[in-house]
């Protein structure tokens, strides 16, 4: 017992890196300050929206429908997030091979997997579940069996997720090793998954009354669907002790005939995904060769595509361009009936003539808000020094990251460029404005960006989500895009306000960027390379 709560105490201490702040200038109490501080604030977030829903719920009698609700969204989350975490908490663990070669029982090393596994999860579900729990207490007199029944379910609940995302995952890390790019899947559901909270947040109001008008339906639903729901929201209205043990021992039988089949195949698959298989076909071979600078992009765009955190914090505001460009075309007149409606007196017809200034206002939020090179020096860690060891001019590596990140983001502008052509019909001369500019911006921000990472590059993170989120070079480049944003807009209202021409300001605005693009160009070649070569790993 003791070897296992040691070996509990030393995988959770050094496997829960989600929830360590770590710099070198903060302070120790600074270190556990802030992520208590993260916590409460997305406690006090969850519970406003509980309030909002419970607002609706109150009036039509319903209360006991806002606990379904959010336990069936804390499940789908668990479900969904623990699907690409199992991953490396389970199946691509760097500790293995240290693990397996103690004097300690397999099925004990799998056991403190998964625990770690759950206590992770149990985490997150309760800044999600105790805030709804609160507020249902606030409009309901409860007694102490609510209190008993809502703290072993908030125990119990997140088995089931846990339960079916370690099944995916064993058979995603199970099959995956075959292939190339292991996390598009995860790349994928993430970025599905904030689409999703954005599709909510703006049209909250819609999705509340729905919920009110449909309270009964929905909770029939879902409880006679998932179990667990039904379960609890049977206990808190009318408490069972039988059904309370029930709910008990099904959860605990769950949990353990997953970890008995678990670990049946668990080891194999290990074994799989860190394995190197090799072929007798392969004795005969040829090195293919490339330029150095299609083999430098090449590079870039490995890492980039191989690092979900680098994809999804730098290249959502892509996905979200194209989306947003899209709902514009689909729902203008519902957009712009506010407009017509407010005594301004503005029809139709001149609210489509602004269409060119508001699109151009989008690629540069686009290109701007999505700084892919202010962490590209920093993510080359320790082979910085190889980097700089090549064959290879400075500046031709320096520039070969700009054009990855140019090249990953221009795609997508264009994209969202083609849907407002096709459906506003867009002057020739527009059209060849407005391209140009999806062209110049992202050559401006990226290039800002990689001189943001060379005066400020971070060397020495353990992940890549300390460089992208945590980093110097991130922060500053955000700030230093959100005011060229805010300078370029202001300029472009204050333009248009004196009725000059939008075509010509947005040329003009273009032209402008274009001169920056030449001087950052010209820094980055003659003070960027000197940065460049003073950065020592």
């Amino acid at each position: 017992m003791k070897k296992t709560l040691s070996l509990i105490k030393a995988c959770m201490t050094d496997g829960m890196n989600i929830f360590k702040i770590k710099s070198k200038n903060s302070s120790e109490i600074g270190k556990k300050v802030l992520p208590i501080m993260l916590a409460i604030l997305v406690f006090f977030s969850v519970w406003s929206y509980a309030n909002i829903f419970m607002e609706q719920l109150v009036k039509v009698h319903f209360e006991f429908v806002l606990l379904t609700l959010f336990i069936i969204f804390t499940t789908i989350f668990t479900l969904i997030e623990g699907i690409y975490k199992s991953g490396n908490l389970l199946f691509n663990s760097n500790d293995d091979n240290l693990l397996l070669s103690l004097p300690i029982k397999k099925s004990t090393v799998l056991f403190v997997r998964v625990f770690k596994f759950y206590i992770f999860e149990l985490i997150f579900n309760s800044l999600f579940l105790i805030p709804a729990m609160v507020v249902y207490i606030r409009y309901v007199s409860v007694g102490i069996t609510f209190y008993v029944s809502s703290l072993i379910a908030l125990l119990l609940l997140p088995i089931i997720p846990i339960v079916i995302s370690c099944i995916i995952g064993a058979i995603i890390s199970g099959t995956s090793s075959k292939f190339r790019f292991k996390n598009i899947a995860q790349i994928l559901i993430t970025m599905l998954f904030l689409l999703v909270i954005f599709y909510i947040s703006f049209n909250l109001e819609k999705i509340i009354m729905n919920l009110a008008e449909n309270a009964s339906s929905i909770n029939n639903l879902i409880t006679k669907l998932y179990y667990p729901a039904g379960a609890y929201i049977s206990l808190v209205t009318n408490f069972n002790i039988k059904n309370l043990i029930l709910f008990i021992v099904i959860h605990l039988s769950i949990f353990t005939i997953m970890i008995f089949a678990l670990s049946k195949v668990y080891f194999k698959i290990n074994s799989k995904v860190k394995g190197v298989k090799t072929s007798q076909k392969n004795k005969d071979y040829k090195i293919k060769t490339k330029k150095p600078m299609k083999a430098l992009i090449g590079k870039e765009l490995n890492k980039f595509i191989t690092s979900p955190v680098f994809v999804i914090n730098t290249g959502f505001g892509l996905v979200l361009f194209v989306v947003g460009c899209a709902l514009i075309c689909i729902k203008f007149e519902s957009l712009a009936i506010p407009l017509q409606t407010a005594g301004i007196g503005i029809t139709m017809e001149q609210i489509k003539l602004y269409i060119p200034a508001i699109l151009f206002g989008l690629v540069c939020m686009a290109s701007l808000m999505s700084s892919i090179t202010s962490s590209m020096i920093s993510l080359e860690y320790k082979a910085f020094n190889i980097l700089k060891s090549l064959p290879i001019s400075p500046f031709k590596i320096i520039i070969s990251k700009v054009l990855t990140a140019v090249l990953i983001m221009i795609p997508f502008i264009l994209i969202g460029d083609l849907i407002m052509f096709i459906n506003f019909k867009l002057s020739i001369i527009e059209m060849v404005i407005i391209i140009a500019s999806s062209i110049i911006l992202p050559v401006f921000a990226e290039t800002l960006g990689i001189i943001v990472n060379l005066k400020y590059p971070k060397m020495d993170a353990e992940n890549d989500t300390e460089i992208v989120k945590q980093s110097m070079s991130s922060a500053v480049a955000v700030f230093a895009d959100i005011l060229f944003l805010a300078i370029t807009g202001y300029g472009i209202y204050k333009l248009i306000s004196i009725n000059i021409n939008i075509d010509f300001v947005i040329l003009i605005a273009t032209l402008i960027y274009l001169f920056l693009d030449i001087l950052l160009l010209i820094y980055l070649k003659k003070i960027g390379v000197k940065k460049f070569k003073k950065i020592n790993v």
